[in-house]
């Protein structure tokens, strides 16, 4: 139990945020591009037929004043990455907007841009999602390699009527273990855990894999997450093991976590198992002990050869008349 809990409080202050680290670009060239983005991770609450309006704040880190193009973008999801058919079912991106398409931020100064969401009538409820990026303007009048830098924020909009609330569900799809090798006697144990999210708006899931090693080797946990899962897709998580024995079995034991409530944290309990075997070393002992036994069987019918074709050579010598 207070292990479940420990999991659960580690991820509830990840899962609880509202805002990301900041996100940074830099790219070798003269001027210097560097400049942060906060939020980099923002959900908000909206209702249908409601419009909100929040602030980004851009820090200029380079000794240039930048010239940033603002615009939203649809978030590209991989289609094995789908549990809904529809990638764009959930956009956010035709309802959200920057006040500004162009700003200008000083060296080593700060500019703030708001975004506004505006939700039609008829929207169903749920949660939806875009990118805001801002993009910074080539010089047109440099000559030679021109540096550049884009950042994106993730908007995470809730559509929530009044009095409703939505459901945040998920599934562990699948567990599974692959061995791979280092070298001769170095395995190495790989644990995926697929998370499904199947409720009506974003979740955030994380937790941890317990490696176990047989016959060697002591349990190690492994955090994984947190990951953000937009409504209607799938994430893997990936934990990797060393101190797994060159024979023997590796078993994993995944833990994970996501929010439902501010205080609810349900715990999804897998368990995946594989047999860790040296084929490559096998087959190379097989091989060896084919050629040894071959040229041992070799020596041993070579002399019995040698010595019956002598036998015949006396016995026809001995068999033929004598001439006076």
């Amino acid at each position: 139990m207070k292990r479940r809990q420990g999991i659960a409080a580690a991820l509830l202050m990840l899962a609880t945020m509202m805002v990301g680290s900041p996100a940074t670009a830099q790219e070798a060239g003269d001027p210097t591009i560097d400049f942060v983005v906060t939020p980099s991770r923002l959900e908000v609450r909206v209702g249908p037929e409601e419009a909100i309006e929040f602030p980004i704040q851009i820090y200029n880190r380079g000794d240039e004043p930048l010239e940033l193009q603002t615009y939203v973008q649809d978030i590209e999801i991989p289609d094995n990455d789908l549990v809904t058919t529809d990638e764009l079912a959930f956009t956010a991106s035709r309802w959200t907007s920057f006040s500004q398409e162009l700003i200008i931020v000083p060296a080593g100064g700060s500019e703030s841009v708001n975004v506004r969401v505006e939700i039609p009538e008829a929207t169903p409820a749920g949660g939806y999602h875009a990118f805001a990026f801002f993009q910074t303007q080539p010089d047109e009048t440099a000559i030679g390699v021109v540096p550049s830098g884009r950042i994106g924020v993730t908007l995470l909009v809730d559509v929530v009527p009044d009095g409703e609330v939505l459901v945040r569900e998920a599934r562990v799809s699948e567990t599974s273990l692959t061995v791979s090798w280092a070298g001769l006697f170095s395995p190495v144990v790989e644990a995926n855990t697929t998370i499904q999210n199947v409720g009506e708006t974003h979740i955030m899931a994380g937790g941890i894999h317990t490696h176990r090693a047989w016959p060697t080797g002591s349990p190690a946990d492994v955090e994984v997450g947190p990951v953000t899962i937009f409504r209607g897709t799938q994430a893997t998580v990936t934990s990797v093991s060393e101190s797994v024995p060159w024979f023997g079995k590796a078993t994993v034991t995944s833990e994970i976590v996501y929010q439902v409530g501010p205080d609810e944290l349900p715990v999804i309990l897998t368990q995946a198992t594989a047999w860790i075997i040296p084929w490559h070393f096998i087959v190379a002992i097989v091989v060896i002990g084919g050629v040894v036994a071959g040229l041992i069987w070799l020596r041993r019918t070579r002399p019995k050869s040698e010595a019956n074709q002598t036998n015949e050579s006396e016995k026809s010598w001995e068999d033929e008349p004598a001439y006076s």
